[in-house]
Order: C-alpha cells, then sequence, then structure tokens
C-alpha cells in the first residue's frame, strides 16, 4: 500500500503544501488544519532521530505562529499520535497543528486522578533505568 504522505512529499499526489525544508513538510491536513511531516517515511517515535524531531517541532512553532496570526485562533495544540491504541490512522509519523478557539467544543480528555505517589516513585525509577541501561 502506498503511503499518501510519501506520494505528496513526492509530488505525485496534490496537497496545500505550506512550506518545506531539509527535514519536514507542512501541508494541509484534509480537515483543514496543518500537519507537519518527516520527508523521510518514518512509521512512529521509535525510528525517529532526534535531527528530524528538532525539525518537527521547529516547523511546528513556525506553523503554530502563522497559524495565529492568519486565524485569530486563541490557541493551538500540538499532537502527535504514535500507534493506533494512541489513534494514529495514518502510518508516517505526523503532528497536527490544531487551531483552537474558545468555546469550540474541541476536549482532549483522559484520566486525571491522582496516582498513589508509590505508584509514580515505581514508574519513575523504571524509566530512569531504562536510560541508564539504553
Amino acid at each position: 500500500m502506498t503511503c499518501i504522505f510519501c506520494s505528496i512529499i513526492a509530488g505525485e499526489a496534490t496537497g496545500h503544501v505550506l512550506s518545506r525544508d531539509e527535514h519536514v513538510i507542512a501541508f494541509l491536513s484534509l480537515e483543514g488544519h496543518p500537519l507537519i511531516v518527516p520527508l523521510k517515511h518514518i512509521a512512529g517515535l521509535e525510528d525517529l532521530d532526534d535531527e528530524t524531531s528538532a525539525g518537527i517541532l521547529q516547523s511546528a512553532k513556525r506553523v503554530a505562529d502563522a497559524l495565529r496570526a492568519v486565524t485569530s485562533c486563541d490557541g493551538v495544540n500540538l499532537v502527535l499520535s504514535d500507534g493506533q491504541a494512541a489513534g494514529q490512522d495514518v502510518f508516517h509519523l505526523h503532528m497536527h497543528v490544531k487551531p483552537r478557539w474558545y468555546g469550540d467544543g474541541v476536549r482532549l480528555t483522559w484520566d486525571t486522578a491522582t496516582v498513589p505517589d508509590d505508584d509514580r516513585t515505581a514508574l519513575a525509577d523504571d524509566i530512569r533505568t531504562h536510560f541508564r541501561e539504553a
């Protein structure tokens, strides 16, 4: 199956391209908000290198600034879903730059209950151990 984002990058599919540099391209999604997409096909975060990662966030900042200027939106969400369980539906890594307005009805929700300190300590210890062993 062909990757639609790779087709846009190659110029084989149409897209409303906003900007492009040596690492990423920014274009409008079918829903009309900007996407920041690495030029090389990267399925998810586990394959993302530091240079491309920096390029994604730098481009997202630049696009968000432009989006605020041209739409007068009240805020911006940067959303990157990694994996099917997180809602990723195109398996070429991408960051959504979503303009937001007060009262727009959009809600990003997850359980906000406080996790017991013992559980947080155990998770923090496990992550720090992983960092040391990686």
